[in-house]
């Protein structure tokens, strides 16, 4: 066993800070990232803030060799 204090988040999971401190207020919003993160797991998709912040991510990934295949990069790394 380790001496590290096993916390709990509002939804009940445990949870433990395996390195550094924080104090409680941080520990609090760990505590709410871990519940959001299991309820995004838990739907088994993404919600749309997800990717939204990289684009072409998932369903919206451009197919591989088409994003620069028109453009002045289509040529880069190929011989003449």
């Amino acid at each position: 066993m380790s001496d590290r204090p096993i916390l709990v988040t509002p939804s009940g999971r445990r949870w433990q800070l395996l390195k550094g401190e924080a104090d409680a207020e941080q520990l609090a919003v760990l505590g709410d990232a871990i519940d959001r993160l299991a309820v995004i797991e838990a739907l088994g998709r993404p919600s749309p803030w997800v990717t939204a912040s990289r684009p072409g991510a998932g369903v919206r990934a451009w197919a591989p060799g088409s994003r620069w295949s028109h453009g002045v990069r289509g040529d880069w790394g190929r011989n003449p």
